[in-house]
């Protein structure tokens, strides 16, 4: 049994709301700097960061992992941005979607991924969200879609100057 595998079981064997299993996350994620790939610990934190009945902070956790190792096999990647968005479209509690619109960024790319992203920015009921999902866009770096979505954000009064200062920040001119 690897490290990860062990830290997988001392998750599973931990009371509900044990603060223990954030750490146990996080210290996963330590071990994703060396093999972001890892075939037990990707699922895993998929899994975590998608099940509504799971530890809120260890969800927390799971999702900022996920933003900041994100996996480089495709299918490791597309399992792991899915079960953002599964969070991001859910009932879930808010602190836990303002984590996941954030760590969406390294995925923005896929085109579900920018669809979801562009509707939370838009037009998300949590200000917050909203706010996460124009950092990830930024994260993102420009592209046609984004550049098109921040010129249409760039009216809105809640974010429209911040729109403008990405578009700035990416050498681009907001729309007239």
């Amino acid at each position: 049994m690897d490290r990860t595998d062990s830290l997988i079981e001392q998750f599973r064997a931990l009371p509900a709301e044990s603060d223990e299993k954030r750490e146990l996350i996080a210290a996963m994620g330590d071990m994703l700097a060396d093999r972001p790939d890892h075939p037990a610990a990707v699922p895993f934190l998929a899994s975590v960061t998608a099940d509504s009945e799971e530890y809120d902070l260890a969800r927390v956790e799971a999702t900022m992992v996920l933003r900041l190792r994100p996996p480089t096999e495709d299918d490791f990647r597309l399992r792991a941005g899915q079960a953002l968005l599964t969070v991001l479209r859910g009932p879930d509690e808010n602190l836990v979607r303002q984590y996941a619109a954030m760590a969406l960024g390294p995925y923005a790319d896929d085109p579900e991924v920018h669809e979801v992203l562009a509707a939370a920015v838009m037009d998300d009921f949590d200000r917050l969200v909203r706010d996460n999902a124009l950092a990830a866009l930024d994260e993102a770096g420009p592209s046609d879609k984004r550049i098109e979505l921040l010129h249409r954000l760039s009216a809105d009064a809640a974010l429209g100057h911040e729109a403008v200062r990405i578009l700035s920040s990416w050498g681009l001119e907001p729309a007239a």
